[in-house]
Order: structure tokens, then C-alpha cells, then sequence
């Protein structure tokens, strides 16, 4: 007899199968209509034309994705190799740097619009 318990035990798992069916006339007739339409459609005979495929990209989102984790990777470890040299002043300096850098790229963009 078992006692009640609050762990859910795993209880026995059966391997099922689901065996297949195989009629050989039906595919012997799938074959032949797949003949027949290729036949009428006219692949059978020189005029086919088979599609070309394109496999051009329709974004370009690698090489700006790659260069944006590059720079984040970069100010990481800047940021780390700073801390490390100077402690937590760095942090207030680095902040003034990128607002900077950030307000003047705004201003250059802005001004482009115009």
C-alpha cells in the first residue's frame, strides 16, 4: 500500500506505435496522374521553363547589427578597464562623453532634415 505523498511519481510509460498503411495501387495511381498533368502542362516537351530562384536578401540588418555590438563591446570594456584605473570617477566622466557625443550627433541629424 502507498502512502500519500506530495511529489508526483512518474507513473509507467507504453511505447505505442501507429503502424502505416501502404496501398500499392493507389500509388501506382498517384504516379500516373502526376504524368498525365506533367505531360499536359507541357514539361514532358522542350518548351518548359522552370522558375529561377532569387536568393537575394530584402533587409540589411547584419552588418549594422554587428557594427552596434561591436561598439557596445567595446564601451564595456572600456568602461571595466576604466573603473579599474580610476575607480568610480571614471562613470561621471564617461557619462559626459557620451551626452556629448550623443547631442552632437542629434544636432548634425537635425540640421540634415532641414
Amino acid at each position: 500500500m502507498r502512502f500519500p505523498s506530495l511529489f508526483r511519481l512518474p507513473k509507467h510509460q507504453q511505447f505505442r506505435i501507429k503502424p502505416r498503411y501502404y496501398d500499392p495501387v493507389k500509388e501506382e495511381i498517384k504516379e500516373r496522374t502526376q504524368k498525365i498533368k506533367e505531360r499536359m502542362e507541357g514539361k514532358e516537351s522542350g518548351d518548359y521553363q522552370p522558375s529561377k530562384i532569387n536568393f537575394k536578401r530584402k533587409t540589411k540588418s547584419a552588418p549594422a547589427t554587428s557594427f552596434i555590438q561591436l561598439g557596445i563591446a567595446a564601451l564595456l570594456g572600456l568602461m571595466v578597464l576604466g573603473w579599474l584605473q580610476f575607480g568610480n570617477g571614471v562613470f561621471y566622466y564617461l557619462l559626459w562623453i557620451i551626452l556629448s557625443v550623443y547631442l552632437i550627433y542629434r544636432l548634425t541629424t537635425l540640421r540634415k532634415r532641414k
